[in-house]
């Protein structure tokens, strides 16, 4: 099979992605997902190597050896049609969408390039690809349509053919989809001719493929696939269609399409295990964190790669799986949904909840006066300190993640002020001078004898200390550090007459902004205030020079 795909970004260079094991793109929309999977199959189905690709370059293959493409050859003609002509083989598989595929080669030309290992472009378009199913969205409910019986004593022509006389393939799907809706899955045969998917609440006799009286009857109880939800129908298409052939490459696209939470990750789970057990690559493109927990769960060498795409630049970051099982198993980052940032444009980690409802809500009234305007996830941390323990493993993984941190942070000495300029990627050589201003800027707000919080920010400073302290907020905003320089969250709109704290002011500010766009007391955004904020934090996201990425 392809040992290792080379991808090459404008942004990041090379890529070189092995393909062995469960690979998992991720990324917001329009990043390249799909793009990346229908390359990779171009690469089994083009020969010569096929031109104009965006992001495939190039290949390496991991040359089978003789003895085991001779055991393969063995076992293939036992089964290949009487009328094949000596000294030829006949390499097929069953398509779910385009039924049996079959080519036939010169047995001795086959075993010659297999031994001289001299063109990996044959071998992978006339060789490997048989062993190649990709599934995408758009056919996702024709796999399971009915489908011809056909010639039962000859090669399955379809995929139902293929479970109807496999046993063991049979009674996996049967387990998947048990586990999944707790019904029985069974290939009807009692329309002579077609076979058709059903389910059943009753277990099926040991002998179910008879078409006697009680068979006929157990078949009728069953409930057709096409009777069942969206959901029932893709996940059982999708299984069906992986267990209908000896696959040693599946490259899904959107898996996780028409299925509840619950059902993506079992589904993850599911293929990343056939693809575990089986030797295989599982190679898939999501939206979805729950697929992608369910592959984790499967196993724990998950390979994630976050893709983007903006003004003509492509970047692909390489996500390290003790990172990616560090973030999916900590409490704190479950418990705040950390692992959607993965597919939104930019991430946005506030102190609170209250703080998550109000700025989120302002992003939303921006938002709808923009145009292509960026996906922003809004996550709450808990508290201030635990926004650097969110922001440091997104950035790493690629999410420009931004924090917003009241203006205490300036209180944040020692070893937490240099935990914030590191999980901001500020260079080190920076340390020092930073550390020396923001204690410089604490003493200076608290001789003032005043609540930097409450009383006014940076405001209540006299001027050469408060353009020292724009200065260094700043610095901090080109690295993603966005601190409240008014003080904290209750300091925005003020003209409003908004009074209270913390829950008390989020609930009546949100009310006092209104609901209804064509009401007149409804908020739009203005200059100044917390809308500016805001679009300095989106002009960070958005911006492909961005500082605080690690290189």
């Amino acid at each position: 099979m392809i040992k290792t795909v080379k991808l090459n970004f404008t942004e990041t260079g090379r890529l070189d992605l092995p393909m062995n094991g469960i690979t998992v793109f991720v990324g917001p929309n329009n990043s390249g997902k799909s793009l990346v999977l229908r390359e990779i199959e171009q690469v089994f189905e083009v020969h010569p190597f096929p031109a104009g690709l965006h992001i495939v370059t190039d290949y390496d293959v991991e040359w089978p050896s003789l003895a085991d493409v001779q055991a393969a050859l063995s076992k293939i003609k036992k089964t290949q049609p009487r009328t094949t002509p000596i000294g030829q083989v006949v390499l097929s598989r069953v398509h779910p969408s385009h039924g049996r595929q079959a080519t036939g080669h010169d047995e001795g030309s086959l075993l010659g390039i297999v031994q001289a290992q001299a063109d990996k472009n044959w071998i992978t378009t006339q060789y490997f690809k048989f062993g190649v199913l990709r599934l995408d969205g758009r056919s996702r409910f024709n796999l399971t349509n009915d489908q011809t019986a056909g010639d039962l004593t000859a090669d399955a022509g379809n995929v139902l053919s293929h479970l109807f006389k496999d046993d063991d393939a049979r009674r996996k799907v049967r387990e998947f989809v048990f586990d999944a809706f707790g019904t029985y899955f069974v290939v009807d045969p009692t329309n002579l001719g077609q076979l058709r998917i059903k389910l059943s609440d009753e277990k099926p006799a040991k002998d179910e493929q008879s078409l006697n009286a009680k068979a006929r009857a157990y078949y009728s109880r069953a409930t057709y696939i096409k009777e069942a939800s969206d959901g029932v129908q893709a996940f059982t298409g999708i299984v069906t269609a992986v267990l209908s052939g000896e696959y040693h490459t599946l490259l899904i696209d959107e898996p996780e399409a028409f299925l509840h939470p619950p059902l993506a990750r079992k589904l993850g789970k599911n293929l990343a295990s056939l693809a575990s057990e089986g030797g295989g690559a599982l190679v898939a493109s999501t939206h979805s964190a729950d697929f992608l927990m369910g592959c984790v769960q499967a196993s724990k060498t998950v390979r994630v790669v976050r893709l983007e795409y903006s003004k003509g630049k492509s970047r692909a970051r390489a996500i390290d799986p003790t990172d990616l099982t560090d973030l999916l198993t900590r409490p704190l980052m479950r418990s705040a949904n950390v692992i959607s940032g993965l597919f939104h444009d930019g991430v946005v980690v506030l102190e609170s909840d209250n703080d998550r409802a109000f700025y989120s809500e302002i992003y939303h009234r921006i938002a709808q006066t923009r145009s292509n305007y960026p996906a922003i996830l809004f996550i709450n941390a808990q508290n201030k300190q635990t926004i650097r323990d969110i922001i440091g493993p997104l950035r790493r993984f690629g999410v420009p993640a931004a924090a917003i941190p009241d203006i205490d942070i300036v209180k944040d000495g020692g070893k937490t002020w240099t935990d914030w300029l590191k999980a901001s990627q500020v260079p080190e050589a920076l340390h020092l001078g930073y550390g020396q201003t923001r204690s410089a800027i604490d003493m200076a707000l608290r001789a003032t004898g005043k609540d930097m919080k409450t009383d006014g920010g940076v405001d209540l400073l006299g001027s050469s200390d408060e353009a020292a302290a724009n200065r260094l907020f700043d610095d901090l905003d080109s690295f993603g550090i966005f601190a409240v320089r008014r003080g904290e969250l209750e300091n925005w709109l003020a003209h409003l007459g908004v009074l209270g704290k913390k829950t008390d002011w989020t609930v009546a500010m949100l009310e006092r902004l209104g609901s209804d766009p064509n009401h007149a007391t409804y908020v739009k955004p203005a200059a100044g205030d917390v809308w500016a904020f805001m679009e300095r934090i989106v002009r960070w996201i958005t911006d492909s020079s961005r500082r605080g990425m690690p290189s």
